[in-house]
Parts: C-alpha cells; structure tokens; sequence
C-alpha cells in the first residue's frame, strides 16, 4: 500500500515514459533469464566434465555419494530459480501487453478528440471568411467572381474537414447516422 501512495504522489508518467520503463524491465527480465540458463549450462558441463576427469583418472576410487548429492541439490535449485525466472516473465509479458493496449486506448481517444474540436473550429474558421468575402464582394462593384472563386475553395477545403471528422468519429464507433446527417448538409 506504501507503494501505492508514492505511485499517487510521484507526477504519472507520460506514455514514452512508461513504454520505456517497461521494455527496460523486459530486457533485465530476459537478462537475468538468460544468464541463469547460462549459468546452469556451465555447471552442468561442469559437473560432467569433472565426473567424467575423475572417474577416468581414478578408477580405484569411486564417486563420493557427498559430491554427487551436492550436486543434485545445486541442480535443482538452479531449476527452481529458472522456473521462477520464467514464471516472471511471463507475467511481465502478460502485463506489458495489457499495459500496451490501456495506453494506446487512452491516449487515442484523446488526441481524436482533440483533432475533431480542431476541424471543428476549421469549420468555424472557413464560415467566418466565407463571411467577410461575402460582406466584402458587396462594397466592391464587379468582384462577383472573385467571390465564387474563393466561396469554391472554402467549400472545398470545409468539406474536407467535415470528411476528416466524420472519419475520426467513425473510429471509435460512435453514431455514424447523425454524423452522415451533420455531412450531407453540405
């Protein structure tokens, strides 16, 4: 519990952060695995290797049962510890993976936000322009086409946006019928 609160009391980690801190954990994680698979390995060839020098140099005298028990239990605590190692890993796997898929959610549904309330201030942007060219063209005699030409831009560049938005919503599933309606107005 102690952990928690200093967890609430540390600023949260952005998701760089947290992906970083996770793959380091997955490296020492694999580290220490693999080096208790090497470990193992050399004691076991070890072991061989001397049972083997030692029976072929002394045939008179026999392998002493201390050694080869001591060796029995070396060995099955180096098994212990690999099965322990990849048990956790494991876990730490199942966790970074989880943790992956939090991370991508939260963070996805906050930037479409964001991007949705920026194309909807684009909408506004180009409605108040289309506007003022509109105010402007009728103090001005003759700039009827000039007017036409840029109505067609905005129109061009408002039904994009509303495209993007649409797309955006479409996403995360929200009600693609109202935002149809919202889009065929144009």
């Amino acid at each position: 519990m102690a952990k928690k609160e200093e967890a609430e009391e540390h600023e949260p980690l952005t998701e760089e952060q947290r992906i970083t801190a996770l793959e380091q954990k997955v490296g020492t994680n694999k580290l220490v695995l693999f080096s208790m698979a090497l470990f193992l390995i050399i004691i076991i060839s070890v072991s061989i290797t001397i049972f083997i020098i030692t029976s072929m140099n002394k045939k008179e005298e026999g392998v002493k049962p201390e050694v080869v028990t001591a060796l029995e239990t070396e060995v099955t605590s180096l098994k212990e510890q690999l099965t322990a190692q990849t048990t956790q890993l494991k876990k730490s796997i199942k966790n970074i993976t989880l943790l992956e898929e939090q991370v991508a959610s939260s963070s996805n549904k906050k930037l479409k936000d964001i991007i949705i309330e920026q194309e909807q201030s684009h909408q506004e942007f180009f409605d108040a322009v289309r506007t003022g060219m509109y105010d402007l063209a009728h103090m001005l005699p003759g700039s009827r086409t000039w007017l036409d030409v840029y109505n067609e831009k905005l129109d061009k560049a408002d039904f994009h946006s509303k495209g993007r938005v649409l797309e955006l919503k479409k996403l995360e599933g929200d009600n693609p019928e109202q935002s149809d309606a919202e889009f065929s107005d144009f």
